[in-house]
């Protein structure tokens, strides 16, 4: 259950953060430089001027069952107080405030094709776990090459986002099993991506679109720094006038450091090794329902499944959470949006997340489980409300 906390305040700082950081301040100029930098064409002065900087706010909150993602195993030693040192929560759920600020302006380089550059600062702050609370920021570049064509280019950045307290084994090895020796695992996020899509036989989309993430853990877990790459298609179907259907794969490698220490290799280390590679497999369907006094409405439903395959190369001893490990995660998002107007969108979503782990070594088949099978969902409300300029 919620802890009580969570109707007797809610926090001041439940608001978009400001980033004061040097990439923050760089982002938001690039916005700023290019929807200042092109000055109107002389033929809008007699024709209707258009208006090309939409400015969006976005309120939203969730109630999130399991902000750790735990296993069953964890969340009766939470609730019968347990692992002293492992748990830095109040509440293993939490009542979730999300808060954003995105702009997108339009405008024309090459004569009648679009031109399009975005931003985006958010916030996601939980009620009762502070420690959960995190920033994100995102600038985004589109070009059309045809009325339904465009290439785009994209970059985003977590500042810091907490996962949970492990125990450190270098720790372990000095002082001993010791509350103490649990520390916190947190990584911050660097998200390079592109793509390009073209509409085909009037009603077909397709998107081709590669992503280049970069994981930079803290200081206690360094060995699970990586490199991951996704490769993706998406095809986006219209079926009907009131239904559009799509699909989607993405294959992604992480190539994980593997050592966390200056005298260490990846071949003299001896664990843990978190590489791994993934199928992502998505099926979606959005149905524009019949209006609800004269106000536009979609249910849309999203589906996914993710394995993926560990291939450490240590030996079930070694290495009991990787080698061999193989992960099912399961995905379901159901949204509905009201379009109140033009400018105010209201939407009501639940979210369904499982993973179910296993491995080829036997002898670690419980202990894979124990540590890494979970669910969790969300269920929350939402108001976009947009204006253009």
């Amino acid at each position: 259950m919620i802890n009580k906390k969570l109707y007797n305040f809610i926090p001041a700082n439940c608001r978009l953060t400001c980033f004061l950081s040097g990439r923050s301040i760089i982002l938001i100029f690039f916005v700023l430089f290019v929807s200042t930098g092109f000055e109107v064409n002389a033929k809008s002065k007699i024709k209707k001027k258009k208006k090309r900087f939409e400015l969006s706010f976005k309120l939203g909150s969730h109630y999130d069952n399991n902000i750790l993602k735990y296993s069953d195993k964890y969340l009766d030693r939470f609730m019968n107080g347990e692992d002293e040192g492992r748990f830095h929560i109040d509440t293993y759920d939490d009542l979730v405030f999300t808060t954003a600020l995105q702009g997108k302006y339009t405008f024309r380089i090459f004569k009648k094709l679009r031109s399009v550059v975005n931003g985006e600062l958010s916030r996601r702050t939980y009620v009762v776990n502070d420690i959960k609370s995190w920033n994100y920021m995102a600038v985004g570049f589109q070009q059309y090459f045809s009325k339904k064509g465009s290439v785009k280019i994209m970059y985003s950045y977590i500042p810091h986002f907490y996962v949970r307290h492990f125990r450190d084994d270098d720790w372990v090895d000095v002082y001993g099993y010791v509350p103490e020796a649990f520390q916190p695992y947190a990584f911050s996020k660097d998200n390079f991506g592109a793509y390009v899509q073209n509409t085909f036989f009037k009603n077909t989309r397709v998107r081709l679109s590669l992503y280049y993430a970069r994981y930079y853990h803290n200081e206690h877990y360094t060995e699970y720094d990586s490199k991951d790459f996704l490769y993706g298609i998406n095809v986006y179907q219209r079926v009907h006038k009131k239904v559009r259907v799509d699909f989607g794969y993405t294959y992604v490698t992480s190539d994980a450091k593997g050592y966390n220490s200056a005298n260490e290799t990846p071949e003299t280390s001896t664990g843990p090794d978190a590489t791994f590679v993934e199928d992502r497999f998505t099926a979606g369907v959005v149905w524009y329902m019949p209006k609800v006094k004269n106000r536009r409405n979609n249910l849309d439903v999203d589906f996914g499944v993710l394995l993926r395959y560990y291939s450490s190369g240590f030996s079930p001893l070694e290495d009991p959470l990787h080698a061999g490990r193989v992960d099912n995660n399961y995905r379901l998002s159901v949204m509905y949006n009201l379009h109140w107007s033009s400018s105010l969108k209201l939407s009501a979503y639940y979210r369904f997340y499982m993973r179910d782990s296993d491995t080829k070594a036997l002898i670690n088949k419980q202990y894979v489980s124990n540590e890494k099978d979970y669910t969790q969902y969300h269920l929350g409300l939402q108001v976009v409300y947009k204006i253009k300029l």
